[in-house]
């Protein structure tokens, strides 16, 4: 009699237990709003949600990529758009100064206005990122990748590498283009090149024909270069553009990936609250019911005798 009232006991308080913790279980999932809580609750569906955390996690990095590189790319357009009208003043320039009957001081003075679109292009090549690093020096980005010498004559000290940002699974996208990409700076008749000798010409004063022929010829080699790297920077501006455009479809994509991620997990884990509610009431019935077993199990007298 002694061990069939052990047993009552342990079986009261197993019930009362199991009872319990079913209860506090469902309280957990309408708490959180998941029915799968812990991983014991549903191994399968518990699995499937790493992996799905873990993919929506890539999907992140890639989405940060993308503003970052959309950052580069919209600063190096911007510099792009500067650049241009820089270049055309300077061809209009060009035309003008090729004018006869302007005077040596004419032509200075034309010279000056162009040796401030010299500077403000060499500005604009030098441009910074928002984190101190310059924008169109390749890798080399900690100094200005465009320099000039004593005699004012730029030349392009960065580097070739082109950065990039792995903006989605299979797409590896340059940010950013680089300096020599861009303005084409060389020992040969580049942007600045061009500048730089046109600039000279017209501060020398025309002595006589031979000088007259030396100014025409520069001028139009100038004009030539400036057209040249016109179409340079419109056709580098061009494809700016394109990365662009692609970054706001890529964006989409991504955006619907997540949400695909969101209804997988919600299908799996989510919980079904008209059910929960239900069965959160039955558990609690059951667990008032087990309580009241328990307490009669410790009134046995032979319980008590033990």
């Amino acid at each position: 009699m002694r061990i069939s009232t052990i047993t009552m006991y342990e079986q009261s308080l197993n019930s009362l237990n199991r009872q319990q913790g079913e209860f506090l279980k469902i309280g957990q999932q309408i708490s959180s709003g998941r029915r799968v809580v812990n991983p014991s609750d549903d191994p399968q569906a518990a699995s499937l949600a790493v992996g799905v955390d873990q993919a929506k996690a890539v999907d992140q990095q890639y989405a940060n990529a993308r503003v970052s590189a959309r950052n580069s790319l919209s600063q190096q357009e911007s510099v792009l758009n500067s650049s241009s009208d820089f270049i055309v003043r300077a061809r209009t320039l060009l035309v003008q100064a090729g004018n006869g009957t302007l005077s040596d001081a004419d032509r200075d003075a034309i010279g000056q206005e162009l040796n401030g679109i010299y500077q403000g292009l060499v500005g604009q090549a030098n441009s910074m990122d928002g984190n101190g690093r310059y924008l169109f020096g390749g890798y080399r980005d900690g100094t200005p990748p465009f320099v000039q010498d004593a005699d004012g004559r730029v030349s392009y000290v960065g580097d070739t590498g082109v950065k990039a940002q792995q903006v989605d699974s299979a797409r590896l996208m340059p940010s950013v283009d680089h300096g020599q990409a861009i303005f084409r700076s060389s020992e040969d008749a580049d942007l600045f090149a061009a500048l730089k000798d046109a600039i000279d010409v017209l501060a020398t004063p025309v002595d006589g024909e031979a000088g007259r022929d030396n100014l025409r010829s520069v001028l139009a080699s100038s004009s030539k270069a400036l057209d040249n790297s016109f179409d340079n920077v419109l056709s580098v501006r061009a494809s700016v553009g394109a990365r662009l455009n692609e970054l706001d479809v890529l964006d989409v994509v991504g955006d619907n990936r997540m949400l695909n991620y969101e209804q997988i997990l919600s299908e799996r884990l989510d919980l079904d609250y008209n059910k929960a509610i239900s069965d959160y009431t039955l558990r609690q019935v059951g667990l008032q019911a087990a309580q009241k077993a328990f307490v009669d199990v410790q009134k046995l007298s032979l319980f008590n005798l033990m």
